[in-house]
Parts: structure tokens; C-alpha cells; sequence
């Protein structure tokens, strides 16, 4: 009989706590999206300018008003079919217009439902990491209340349907590490195809992903089949990609698989740092050399509209054209200076996390980031000790390819803005740890034992929550 009666304490127990999450989560959304969509929009003006909220960048939203009214995918009417963006987040875009017309309270809904969406999945990889139900809170705040995840979400752009699909693919790789199946790759190359048509710098991580394998999970699979998986993976990317590729072969001859904007950003990046030494603003910079490319392009017989930041043309080829002759100047003039070029990546290290537009904001962005990344680090090296390093291996190697991929190139900080979930997972080891020292009974937060036990199955199963 009195274990008939703690079997019901126990399921009315685990029922409150369920109970308990939903009610806190159901609040926080509430919360979150009135300041997002009411406090910020009244005071963000006149409190905080450097928001600039309910503006559009890189072009997405003249892309996405063209496909709506039926003039295909180009930056004008008048102008060629263009590649030099991802077709996803313009589609996205069409879409908005076409139901609610150019309405920036509907962007500001999406980017909400896609913010808040990642925070879900974030406490599915905080499950894997902590046997503590309030970790697994903490970490989406952390990521939601991050100032470059609310100046995203305020703004017309990439960054936050981004950072859901690459927190979203890094949770499959997760998975796919666990069971080594087939399918699990399958399904990452999925997602990952669908993040490449929304931005395409994660295209060559199937290639880190490779050697991880090769080098630190030999003991688990052998390396045919981790080349299986790999490829495997890399297939499914190239399916999904297919439409976006044959599109492109059909526009210019050639094998476009992403957008054609690297020879921009290459030369942007490097006239930035050439030109630093002015004491100019970061935007004044940013705009001479935007200035540099229509000279250039005017220079080389290709005609384009020049009242745009990007050089936009009236043939797809010449866009192709003078993308391929941009990069290969800015690959020569490196060659002839290595030095400067060494510089230059290392002055991008800085700039990716840090700089902004001005050096205020860059001020800020400092005293916003580095917090951030020390209890990241710190947290990087506690989860390395508990034996959680298979668990945060695949967040540590795609943030490393992330910054690496843009260090030759051009940084900035709000590039920056999509590995917040990473920094907000990996800083919220850093409290369980802190909570440990203060707990009376001395019983880590970690899931160390756990995974000890179930290296199969690393997941915390809910009802386990309402135990501590």
C-alpha cells in the first residue's frame, strides 16, 4: 500500500513539473514577444538607435518584392536573373509579401517563430548535456535575450532562420555520431542542403566532418564507413541543391552550386583593411569600396546599375565574370604581400566577433561578446573534463569552420550572430558548474554518469526532471 501511494506521489510529482515547464516556457514566449514586437518597436528609437530596426540588408527584400510581383529572381526589373544570393530566404520573403504585403511586423513575426524555435532546440541539446531541468532555460535565455539576436530578429535579413537551421543540423549530426546509420546522414544531409539555400557557408563542413571522423571516432566506426556516411551526407546536400544548380548551369553555362558573391566579400574585406589606417568608420570603408567595384566593373565593359551596394547586371554572365575576376585580383594582390595578408586574418579574427559599423559599436559589441565567450571557453573546457566531448565536439567543429571561413575573407560582427546558440549552450555548462560548487549533496548537474552508462542513448529522459 505505501508503495502504491509513492508510485502516485511520484506521477503527480513528475506531472507538476511538466506542469511547471510549460507555464514557465508559455511565459517566457509571452514575455519575449511583446518586448520584440511592442517595447522595442515604442522605445528602440529614441533608447537604443544602433538597433536599426525595421530596416533590410544584402539585398534579400529587393529579390523577394521582384519574385512577388512576378519579375523573377533579380534585384530590379530592368536588371539580369541573379545568383549572388541564396534562393531561400528571398522565397521566404515572396512569400510575406504575397500574403501580407511588404509588412515588416510580418518579418518580425517570422524571425520571432524562427528565434524561439531555435530556443527549442537548444533545450533538446541542453538534455544531452545536464540531469537539471533549470539548464535547460537558462541556455535559450541566454541566446534570446542576446542583443545581436534582437537586433536580428528587428531587422529584415539571414540571421535568425540561419542560426535555426544550423543549430538544427548540428542536432542531427549529434545524433548521427550516436547511431552511425545510414539514415541519420541522410537526414543531415537534409537539413544542411535546406541551410545552404539560406546561406552557403556551411557547403564544405561535410569535409571537417570527415576528418573528425577519420582522426577521433576510429574506435567507433571504421573509416569506409565513416567515408560512406560522409558521402552519403554530401549526396543528399547535392539533391537539394539540385533545382538552385541546374538553374544556374541553364542562366550561365557553368556550375554555380551557391550564390556568387565571393569575389564582393573578398574584395570588400580587403580593401577594408587596406584603408583602415584612414581612421575612417567601418561603413565609409564599406561604401569606397563598393565604390572601387563599379569603377572596376565600368573599367572592365560590364554594365550594371550602380546605385546599389552590390553592382547588379543586365547579364547573369558578367556577374559571373566579374565575381571570378574579383576574387583572383584579391588572390594575387595577397600573394604579393603575405605578410599583410597574415595581418589581415588576424584583424578578422577580431573583427568577426567584435566590429561593427562604428567604433561605438564595436565598443558594444565587445562588452556584449566577451562575456559570452568566456564562459563558453571556460564551458568548453568543463564539458572536456566531465566527458562530454563526443556531446560538444560537433558544436566546437562547426564554429571553428565558421570563423574560418571568413577569415580570409571579410568579418564582422553580426556574422557572428548565428553561433549565439553555441556560445549560450556552451556558457550554461560554465552554471551548471558554478551550481555544483554551491550544492549541498555534492552531486554534479552533468550528465558524465549518465553517458558512462548509455553511450548509446545520451538523451535525459524528461521525467527525470522533476527529481532534483
Amino acid at each position: 500500500m505505501r508503495l502504491l501511494d509513492d508510485e502516485k506521489a511520484a506521477v503527480k510529482s513528475i506531472r507538476w513539473s511538466k506542469n511547471r515547464v510549460v507555464t514557465v516556457a508559455l511565459l517566457v514566449v509571452l514575455m519575449y514577444s511583446l518586448l520584440l514586437l511592442v517595447v522595442i518597436p515604442a522605445l528602440g528609437r529614441h533608447l537604443v538607435p544602433s538597433l536599426n530596426q525595421d530596416k533590410a540588408g544584402d539585398g534579400y527584400d529587393y529579390i523577394g518584392l521582384n519574385l512577388a510581383s512576378g519579375h523573377g529572381y533579380r534585384f530590379y526589373p530592368d536588371t539580369a536573373s541573379t545568383i549572388m544570393r541564396e534562393p531561400g530566404y528571398p522565397l521566404i520573403l515572396a512569400g510575406l509579401i504575397v500574403a501580407f504585403g511588404q509588412s515588416f511586423f510580418a518579418v518580425k513575426v517570422v524571425n520571432l517563430i524562427f528565434a524561439l524555435a531555435t530556443a527549442y532546440l537548444i533545450t533538446r541539446v541542453m538534455c544531452r548535456l545536464s540531469n537539471s531541468q533549470w539548464p535547460m532555460f537558462v541556455a535559450p535565455l541566454l541566446y534570446l535575450f542576446h542583443p545581436g539576436t534582437l537586433i536580428a530578429e528587428s531587422r529584415c535579413g539571414v540571421e535568425v532562420i540561419f542560426s535555426f537551421l544550423i543549430v538544427l543540423f548540428v542536432l542531427t549530426v549529434m545524433r548521427a555520431f550516436e547511431s552511425t546509420k545510414a539514415r541519420a546522414y541522410i537526414i543531415s544531409g537534409l537539413v544542411l542542403g535546406v541551410t545552404v539555400l539560406v546561406r552557403s557557408v556551411p557547403l564544405l563542413f561535410p569535409v571537417w566532418l570527415l576528418a573528425y571522423l577519420l582522426l577521433f571516432e576510429r574506435r567507433r566506426s571504421s573509416m569506409l564507413l565513416a567515408c560512406r556516411n560522409v558521402a552519403i551526407l554530401l549526396a543528399t546536400v547535392l539533391i537539394v541543391l539540385s533545382p538552385w544548380i541546374i538553374r544556374n548551369y541553364r542562366l550561365t553555362g557553368k556550375f554555380v552550386p551557391t550564390a556568387s558573391v565571393l569575389g564582393v566579400s573578398a574584395q570588400a574585406g580587403q580593401y577594408i583593411n587596406l584603408h583602415l589606417s584612414e581612421g575612417k568608420p567601418w561603413w565609409e570603408l564599406d561604401r569606397e569600396a563598393a565604390y572601387e567595384r563599379d569603377r572596376l566593373a565600368a573599367q572592365l565593359g560590364y554594365p550594371a546599375k550602380d546605385d546599389y551596394y552590390y553592382q547588379t547586371f543586365y547579364r547573369t554572365e558578367d556577374e559571373i565574370k566579374f565575381s571570378n575576376f574579383l576574387f583572383a585580383r584579391v588572390v594575387n594582390e595577397d600573394k604579393k604581400a603575405p605578410i599583410v595578408f597574415v595581418k589581415f586574418v588576424g584583424s578578422n579574427l577580431f573583427n568577426f566577433w567584435f566590429t561593427g559599423k562604428s567604433r561605438a559599436a564595436t565598443a558594444e559589441n565587445v562588452l556584449v561578446q566577451l562575456p559570452y565567450m568566456a564562459l563558453a571557453g571556460i564551458g568548453i573546457v568543463i564539458g572536456i573534463k566531465n566527458g562530454l566531448t563526443r556531446i560538444i565536439a560537433p558544436i566546437l567543429l562547426f564554429c571553428v569552420y565558421v570563423v574560418t571561413v571568413y577569415l580570409p575573407i571579410l568579418a564582422q560582427a553580426r556574422y557572428s550572430v548565428p553561433l549565439v546558440p553555441f556560445l549560450s549552450i556552451l556558457g550554461t555548462l560554465t552554471l551548471i558548474a558554478l551550481k555544483d560548487k554551491t550544492t549541498r549533496n555534492g552531486e554534479s548537474l552533468l550528465t558524465t554518469s549518465f553517458i558512462k552508462a548509455r553511450d548509446t542513448s545520451l538523451a535525459v529522459p524528461i521525467e527525470q526532471w522533476g527529481k532534483r
